[in-house]
């Protein structure tokens, strides 16, 4: 990155802030640290955006969006070419899967009735392998290198934030490895801890979320957070009601709560409001209405749902209704962690269909807005980070336009959307703090998490007896 330059002390101020930043996960609160002369997109109407403008950060919150700031005493980062926006936030990662990236590289249909199948034939579903071949076979130190991965991932593509849908808490021992992997990765996170879906586990869900509580996350820094992950299709019950209103979390439930009466679940007060619904498929209007007026969120997987919800996304119908929905990655067994993508592939999606008769589809910023403040919202974080808004925490990302890739940006939403990639994330800030710099991610040992991932991925392969080669080209 081109670095303001004009004196030496104003390097040097650069090179200590950095050194800190890659040593401590504790920003200075009197820290003051400009980021100037970006094309700033601020994804808050009240603040708006500026062709070249300024963002004060003072500690790790943003304190100022203009132009030409008074940076008085403050450590410069030269903007220029760059765009400057809030981090994206996305709601639903399933990150304990991260050492088995790409494995399955099409969801190959069930052969039997049962949802997590048991034929041979079925390897390639994800369904399957996920649930009866490789969550029972890990460890804790798998959960750890998996979800570690997942969530430097997000961060070196710009997702700021991130929930961890932890469907695969097999033991307390197992969710201690994905909280560890949640601090050592140092995004801004939240762990939705739930029960494994297959083999013997130890049971401890969801009594075990109070101790989680008590041993991690009695803090209410917005830094990270505690929630229940329930499956959609085994419905939600009173135990699950009880511990949700005893240790007052969010809960995030996937696929199939339609099935069940949404209705009567908020009559009984046993959800109310603060849930995360993925996938969002398949609600009648009237249930859509019942959550949108309980101040629920949903969220939608593009590039999953063309594999597992046979091509619907069901963005236009919540929209219509009212609620705009978030935006997920989903899987890593399948897809890499990528909002970009992500964003394209629901703007392409909404853009056939549109095409062939539908509806109008949404407009680039509304999409941007999507992986931005209404995933901070899904995140149950809206006041506090997805758009750079004075007085939220300071969680921005850069993205280089001086490269061949965004030149010459034009167009800031389009660049966003349809022109950049993970590629083009030159610089990540969370809570303040520099976590990517120069487009490496900053204080990060990659080498070690190659390793450590390396060795989990052999275990779990070996140990299920996966039936194709390490490296494969099979489709």
């Amino acid at each position: 990155m081109s670095l303001h330059n004009d004196h030496a002390d104003e390097q040097r101020g650069l090179d200590l802030l950095l050194a800190s930043h890659a040593a401590s996960t504790v920003v200075d609160p009197a820290q003051r640290l400009v980021i100037r002369g970006g094309a700033v997109l601020s994804m808050d109407d009240a603040v708006g955006d500026f062709a070249v403008g300024d963002v004060l950060i003072v500690g790790d919150r943003i304190a100022e969006v203009g132009v030409d700031l008074d940076i008085s005493d403050a450590v410069v980062i030269d903007a220029s070419q760059r765009i400057v926006m809030p981090g994206f936030c996305d709601p639903h990662i399933h990150c304990w899967e991260g050492a088995l990236g790409r494995i399955i590289p099409e969801n190959v249909p069930q052969t039997t009735d049962d949802p997590i199948g048991d034929a041979p034939s079925t390897s390639r579903s994800y369904m399957y392998a996920a649930h009866r071949l490789f969550a029972p076979a890990c460890r804790p130190e798998d959960i750890y290198a998996g979800t570690l991965l997942s969530l430097l991932n997000a961060l070196e593509g710009g997702i700021t934030t991130v929930i961890d849908n932890m469907h695969n808490a097999r033991s307390p021992e197992h969710s201690d490895a994905a909280v560890e992997a949640l601090f050592a990765a140092g995004g801004r996170g939240i762990h939705a801890v739930g029960a494994p879906r297959s083999g013997a586990w130890s049971e401890q869900h969801p009594s075990d979320a109070a101790r989680l509580r008590e041993q991690y996350f009695a803090s209410d820094d917005p830094m990270y957070g505690l929630r229940l992950f329930a499956v959609g299709f085994d419905g939600f019950d009173a135990d699950l009601a009880a511990v949700r209103k005893e240790l007052d979390l969010w809960v995030t439930f996937d696929s199939g709560l339609e099935k069940h009466p949404v209705d009567i679940y908020y009559e009984k007060g046993w959800l109310d409001g603060r849930e995360t619904i993925n996938h969002a498929n398949f609600f009648s209007p009237e249930q859509r209405q019942v959550i949108i007026d309980s101040g629920a969120q949903v969220d939608v997987c593009p590039r999953i749902e063309t594999q597992f919800r046979f091509g619907e996304v069901p963005y236009t119908e919540w929209v219509q209704q009212g609620l705009r929905p978030g935006i997920s990655n989903d899987n890593p067994m399948t897809f890499n962690i990528d909002m970009f993508s992500e964003m394209r592939a629901l703007y392409l999606a909404q853009r056939i269909d549109e095409h062939r008769g539908g509806p109008r589809s949404a407009p680039l910023r509304d999409i941007l807005y999507s992986a931005t403040q209404q995933g901070a919202d899904n995140c149950g974080l809206g006041s506090v980070v997805g758009s750079l808004t004075p007085g939220k925490r300071a969680d921005i990302i850069l993205l280089d336009t001086g490269g061949l890739q965004l030149y010459p940006p034009s167009n800031i939403i389009s660049s966003v959307v349809q022109g950049a990639g993970i590629g083009s994330v030159d610089t990540v800030l969370v809570n303040g703090r520099v976590r990517k710099w120069n487009g490496q991610l900053h204080g990060v040992d990659v080498n070690q998490v190659r390793q450590t991932v390396a060795a989990s991925r052999e275990y779990l392969l070996a140990k299920v007896g996966w039936p194709h080669d390490d490296i494969d080209f099979e489709d």
